[in-house]
């Protein structure tokens, strides 16, 4: 929030954070929820021993995020598990429900509908390849675009590095201290490289490349799952079963899924995660390395005396630059390039995955139509009873297990 030098515009983005996180459609729920902080000047309040605004800011924000670690995102994973249990606990009572219709006879299909139900299943199979190629199809031109973005982004990196640098500061001298200061420097160049690629990552890969090829595929597998569904809405209306809420059950979930980018960085975003893999191919030694050649590099201007303070800054911050870049690109570009490819692949294969398990659900339950019917009618009275004692068994347990989750999301929300 340093960054915002009047009150006015302080107030302006408090209020315009404020409406859009907790407006009429709020993201979150909860207090303490936005916090508006400066960790540098916080820092300087720390070092300064003074409790100033951005201190105190900086306090309730850790201190919240204590609060949600120790409290509350535990509540948040038993509310989500005991979403998808009840999806599947659902699907398994109405497949109960389902399988005990049909020992009583209430369902029965003729040959006519056996033969239409077999002609579905071929359908739902010519669906999961048409999804597959569609899937193949916009894969290979975001893989292209990718890569024409990269080689641009590449391009101006040194330009925009070289500029960020000149508000890189530090306390240490570079003729008393020269090590520290190049430290200091280094660290700066790095986290500058990865704030880089994280805008790269999240504002052109994620949001102008994938989500647009993302938005499109996704609507086309609903279109497809929905017509899948109204095929079982019809034949929940001529024979009297409730297939289509066990598939709706399915979309939902699946849906739901397709907001996301399937958590791909474990919640820092697809920039996150490419910042995340210069620091896992590089390590410790980029420091090290850059440490060393920079002093090599300066040493004769040092020595010679021929350039003034802000100089020899400005010499230090360039040759980091140039050699941070020279080892990037040597040492990391490609396999964070790399880590790119996987994660546009790694996307696409999960939105695929995720609709053909669907489809193939889709497919078992025709099947087990079919099978279940050809059983009963093989089956003697003794035995349909057994099964319907089996049934009514299975039930009560399911049963049993929703009432638990209950009580357990019950014993979180009030702890």
């Amino acid at each position: 929030m340093d960054l915002v030098r009047t009150e006015k515009g302080i107030e302006q983005v408090k209020q315009r954070i404020e409406r859009f996180v907790s407006g009429q459609n709020p993201i979150v729920s909860g207090e303490n929820r936005v916090h508006f902080i400066s960790a540098q000047a916080a820092l300087d309040a720390m070092l300064k021993g003074v409790e100033d605004e951005y201190l105190k800011s900086f306090q309730l924000f850790t201190q919240s995020l204590e609060i949600f670690l120790t409290l509350e995102s535990g509540k948040v994973k038993i509310q989500q598990s005991v979403e998808q249990i009840n999806r599947v606990i659902q699907k398994a009572l109405n497949g109960l429900s389902q399988s005990e219709q049909t020992l009583e006879g209430k369902i029965q299909i003729s040959e006519a509908q056996k033969l239409e139900i077999l002609e579905k299943i071929g359908d739902a199979s010519g669906c999961d390849i048409r999804i597959f190629n569609l899937v193949e199809e916009k894969r290979k031109p975001v893989i292209e675009q990718a890569k024409k973005s990269w080689d641009e982004w590449n391009q101006g990196l040194e330009r925009r590095i070289l500029e960020k640098s000149k508000q890189w500061s530090s306390t240490h001298s570079p003729v008393f201290s020269q090590d520290k200061l190049i430290k200091d420097y280094t660290n700066q160049f790095t986290n500058e490289l990865m704030r880089d690629i994280d805008v790269w990552g999240n504002q052109i890969l994620k949001e102008q490349i994938l989500q647009k090829s993302l938005e499109s595929l996704s609507a086309y597998i609903t279109y497809e799952l929905d017509k899948i569904e109204g095929e079982f809405h019809k034949l929940d209306q001529q024979i009297k079963t409730n297939f289509s809420k066990q598939i709706n059950i399915s979309i939902t979930g699946l849906n739901a899924d397709f907001m996301g980018f399937g958590g791909i960085g474990g919640g820092l975003g697809i920039g996150g995660a490419l910042a995340a893999a210069l620091i896992f191919f590089t390590g410790i030694g980029f420091i090290v390395i850059t440490v060393a050649a920079v002093a090599a590099a300066i040493a004769s201007s040092l020595g010679l005396g021929m350039l003034d303070i802000d100089g020899i800054h400005t010499k230090i911050k360039t040759t980091i630059c140039q050699t941070g870049l020279k080892k990037f690109r040597e040492q990391s570009q490609n396999k964070v390039y790399q880590t790119t490819q996987e994660i546009i692949n790694t996307v696409f294969d999960n939105r695929f995955e995720a609709a053909s398990k669907v489809i193939k659900e889709a497919i078992s339950l025709y099947e087990i139509l079919i099978e279940k019917q050809e059983k009963v009618h093989q089956e003697t009275l003794e035995q349909r009873e057994t099964e319907k004692v089996f049934i009514y068994q299975k039930r009560q347990e399911l049963e049993r297990v929703q009432n638990e989750l209950e009580v357990i999301v019950n014993k979180s929300t009030n702890l």
